[in-house]
């Protein structure tokens, strides 16, 4: 009888395993969605970036009155946004740096 309960723990314990490791491999594993393959990002013009800084400048126009709580949380992002910007820019000597 005990010899039969121990059987049913260990049937059990490797059922929730196996489980456990399904779960995980979908979980963990590289997504891809609806067979969509990402592709490489375009470079944007510095011109870009130029206008969204202008347009964001002033923040007392009427346009941004709802978001500027959302900007001013977002301002503890920046040293860190900064730093990567500064990361990924190619040193004198690179002419171009790849960044994964």
């Amino acid at each position: 009888m005990e010899k039969q309960n121990t059987r049913d723990i260990d049937k059990e314990i490797q059922d929730k395993a196996k489980k456990w490791i399904q779960l995980n491999s979908r979980k963990y594993s590289e997504k891809r969605r609806f067979g969509f393959v990402d592709q490489e990002k375009a470079m944007m013009p510095p011109e870009h970036l130029r206008k969204i800084i202008k347009d964001h400048g002033d923040m007392t126009s009427r346009k941004f009155r709802l978001d500027k709580r959302v900007y001013l949380g977002a301002l503890k992002y920046i040293p860190h946004a900064i730093l990567k910007l500064l990361e990924n820019m190619p040193m004198p000597w690179e002419q171009i740096r790849e960044v994964p």
